[in-house]
């Protein structure tokens, strides 16, 4: 079962990212890969998600629910499709004035798609989570004063030099627009 640790600074308080966190429209927002999201209650929410495998697209219906929480400290989720199951627990810490938001996410393949997702799931998960980490970065540096706070980014998080290669071109296409 694959299973992916980061950590990511974020430049708001516990509770704002709380509330954000527990916002499943505001949250998927965030999300690479989310298409749709149809809250049914504040526990449940129907998330359509494509992956590109290859040059076929996948398309995931997930059926996430929130199973137990800590407000404003921590709460574990699961998400499930036809061929995944995907155990999300994530925790928050002040630290001054931003919060490490850590999370940790175990990812089980079933069924003839078991290697796909396994595999894909490991190609991915670092991009994914830097690129999450940026939506973050974008959302919480909106409201804050300028040059107050920097883009959240995963913390202590190892990233190859092609990564960080993207996140810079980004950086400096997103100036140009500005």
């Amino acid at each position: 079962m694959p299973r992916r640790e980061a950590s990511i600074e974020v430049a708001t308080s516990a509770d704002e990212l709380w509330r954000f966190l527990r916002d499943f429209e505001s949250l998927c927002a965030c999300i690479p890969g989310v298409e749709r999201v149809e809250v049914a209650d504040a526990r449940n929410a129907t998330l359509t998600v494509r992956e590109k495998v290859g040059v076929v697209p996948m398309v995931l219906a997930l059926q996430a629910t929130i199973e137990r929480e800590d407000p404003p400290r921590s709460l574990h989720a699961v998400a499930r499709a036809e061929h995944l199951t995907m155990a999300i627990d994530v925790a928050l810490q002040p630290s001054g004035r931003n919060t490490t938001l850590r999370t940790v996410f175990d990812v089980a393949g079933t069924g003839p798609l078991k290697a796909i997702v396994d595999s894909l799931f490991e190609r991915r998960a670092t991009e994914r989570t830097a690129a999450f980490a940026e939506s973050l970065g974008k959302r919480f540096a909106a409201g804050a004063a300028p040059g107050a706070s920097t883009p959240a980014r995963p913390a202590g998080e190892a990233q190859g030099w092609l990564a960080r290669f993207i996140a810079r071109m980004r950086a400096v296409f997103a100036r140009r627009r500005a």
